[in-house]
């Protein structure tokens, strides 16, 4: 046992002196990064704590450069410790930069190997300067848990460098990137953007970006609220669900959806103590969400993006899946059936 234990320490020892000591205090690690592009210039914005006594801010440097690895060549020349991105928590591309930069982001993060996985990625149709700095006079991590909140409990589907990159270079899917912008100071999630390679192709609103997490994200939660009338609304929390979808060889695509949820808000003239009542807002949920999502796959089989990942499941089940042939002939010819089922857990409605 003795031996055991000796030879352990040794380890211990030959390992620690191996390794690159960093102290937090004398390194810069960053926190935000984001990424513009004016005119022909790449512009890069980071934020990084300030780790002195009794300070707690957060210092936002900015660099420019005509290529993608030159500002980050220029970010080291402008700081006085070390630059260390393996705890970044969200990166931030305005809509110009990710129209012209995608590939290259993805080979800079496929290459990179001091990362963070879970590190968000974003879109913004305003400065990502503007973005950051906001956020720098936040409490530390405020816009990362803004992102990650939404993500969790929130519509925004799930995304990170691992699920980009698997985006990027995996067949039979297609980028989508949440998005947020800052409205008069407070920053809010605004839907989705779909991408094809570098090509943004469709924007998705808040709703469908709800749906394209419903179909895609192993944790389904999220907030729906809709009009049934003139004076008749529906609102309500979607708790926890599952999905399922099945691609025949004839072309039907059947998605199954199973969602438990809490009622927030129904029509005056229901009565969630009626069987009947509660049929009925039963059905009219189940036929709004139906629809809505058949529509939302309809537009982006029209603009030929599959964000969802058709494409990858009939390569699953066909050796001979060729990307291009598929997205030219077969996904076009997809016929789509939502079926929505959805089981009413609690009715906090006040009656």
């Amino acid at each position: 046992m003795r031996k055991h234990a000796g030879v352990l320490i040794c380890c211990c020892i030959l390992l620690s002196g191996c390794a690159q000591e960093r102290v937090v205090d004398q390194i810069n690690i960053i926190q935000y990064m984001g990424a513009d592009l004016e005119e022909d210039k790449i512009k890069l914005s980071v934020s990084y704590p300030k780790y002195i006594k009794a300070s707690g801010g957060q210092s936002l440097v900015t660099t420019e450069s005509k290529v993608v690895y030159g500002v980050f060549t220029a970010l080291t020349g402008k700081s006085s410790q070390p630059v260390e991105m393996g705890q970044m928590r969200t990166l931030v591309l305005s809509e110009n930069f990710a129209k012209k930069y995608i590939t290259e982001l993805a080979d800079i993060i496929n290459r990179q190997f001091t990362k963070s996985t879970k590190a968000s990625i974003v879109l913004t149709d305003q400065s990502t300067n503007a973005m950051i700095a906001e956020a720098s006079r936040k409490p530390p991590f405020f816009l990362s848990e803004l992102i990650e909140q939404n993500m969790d409990h929130g519509n925004t589907p799930n995304t990170n460098y691992h699920t980009f990159v698997n985006q990027y270079y995996g067949e039979g899917q297609d980028i989508y990137l949440p998005v947020i912008n800052l409205n008069k100071g407070v920053f809010q999630m605004d839907g989705v953007a779909v991408f094809k390679g570098d090509d943004l192709k469709v924007r998705l609103n808040a709703n469908e970006g709800l749906y394209l997490k419903l179909l895609k994200d192993k944790q389904r939660t999220g907030e729906y609220d809709f009009l049934a009338g003139a004076n008749s609304m529906y609102s309500f929390i979607i708790l926890h669900g599952k999905s399922k979808i099945d691609v025949k060889e004839d072309g039907k695509t059947t998605i199954s959806l199973k969602l438990a949820i809490q009622l927030r808000e129904i029509p005056e003239q229901m009565n969630v103590r009626n069987q009947g009542d509660l049929q009925k807002i039963k059905k009219q949920i189940e036929e709004r969400l139906s629809s809505e999502i058949t529509a939302m796959l309809i537009r982006l089989q029209q603009n030929r993006v599959d964000p969802i990942g058709f494409g990858e499941k009939y390569r699953r089940q066909h050796q001979a899946f060729k990307e291009e042939a598929y997205y030219e002939k077969i996904y076009p010819q997809l016929l789509f059936e939502v079926k929505t089922n959805v089981i009413i857990l609690h009715a906090g409605v006040g009656q």
